[in-house]
């Protein structure tokens, strides 16, 4: 009876650790499947305009990456300034001001990052969001945000009301922290226009909640909470000389007259995002220029 008892008992353990096994290896295939989002350098050091000194040598390569938002260099790090990354191309307005193109779009395959977040390519959306109505780019934020706490990046065009951008006009690498210097780096003057088109590229998430933010691993390698003010979102943006011919695909260089990080004041009238909530966030180096 007792060998019965102890037989009985040892299966029952069996089935217990191969259940526990089975489970595992569910988890695991389950997260290798969900999409990742990468992260190139350290948005922390960004925010104290720091470089770190794994990246003072590093280049990427913007063909290895379907979109991405941080900071870029083109031809040396005093060109850097707030940047995106799409169609195989790094777009910022450079910041070297003894250059004639000072202040002006440049784009280039090739560039440095202090800070980038970014999708590989490869990875497709996980929804898409169509915009019917009038909506400022604030409360497009919120909406985002509550339905994604953890952070989605988000992709697409915007046909806008009106548009306000600002744009750094100094780089940010002698260790003044942005935001307590905003004067010293955002010397030029917004920018407004009415009924235009652009291309956008984003992150949004709860970031206007310190606590949320803080608890957040994820987050803090995305994007500086500094940075943030009280906004739940942050976008650079492409503008474009008119509607875009091709919804599917990036806007072409020539279809482009600059690059902005969006205000939220900013109001949409219609537009298509495609959306990439962030469930894994992992330092990639599948972008790097080896």
């Amino acid at each position: 009876m007792n060998r019965f008892i102890l037989a009985k008992s040892a299966g029952l353990l069996l089935l217990v650790m191969l259940a526990a096994a089975a489970l595992f290896v569910a988890i695991n295939r389950t997260r290798r499947h969900e999409p990742l989002t990468c992260v190139a350098g350290d948005a922390e050091a960004r925010a104290e305009a720091i470089i770190p000194a794994t990246l003072v040598n590093r280049y990427f390569d913007a063909r290895r990456i379907k979109f991405g938002i941080g900071d870029a260099a083109i031809d040396g790090w005093t060109s850097l300034g707030d940047a995106m990354v799409t169609g195989g191309r790094a777009w910022l307005r450079t910041t070297y001001n003894a250059s004639p193109n000072y202040y002006s779009l440049v784009t280039n395959r090739y560039f440095q990052t202090s800070s980038l977040a970014y999708v590989p390519v490869g990875v497709r959306p996980g929804a898409a969001l169509e915009i019917r109505e009038g909506e400022p780019v604030y409360r497009l934020w919120q909406r985002l945000s509550q339905k994604h706490p953890g952070g989605v990046m988000v992709e697409g065009y915007l046909q806008m009301q009106t548009l306000h951008t600002i744009a750094i006009a100094r780089p940010a690498f002698n260790g003044l922290p942005i935001a307590t210097h905003t004067p010293f780096y955002y010397t030029e003057p917004m920018e407004s226009a009415n009924d235009t088109w652009v291309y956008l590229v984003g992150i949004a998430a709860q970031l206007s909640d310190t606590h949320w933010w803080r608890d957040s691993d994820a987050l803090k390698r995305l994007v500086p909470r500094a940075q943030m003010s009280d906004a739940d979102g942050v976008a650079e943006v492409l503008w474009l000389r008119a509607a875009p011919s091709n919804f599917d695909k990036p806007p072409p260089v020539d279809t482009v007259s600059a690059v902005g990080q969006l205000v939220g004041s900013s109001t949409i009238a219609h537009g298509w995002l495609h959306l990439y909530p962030v469930h894994r966030v992992t330092e990639c180096v599948d972008a790097y220029v080896r």
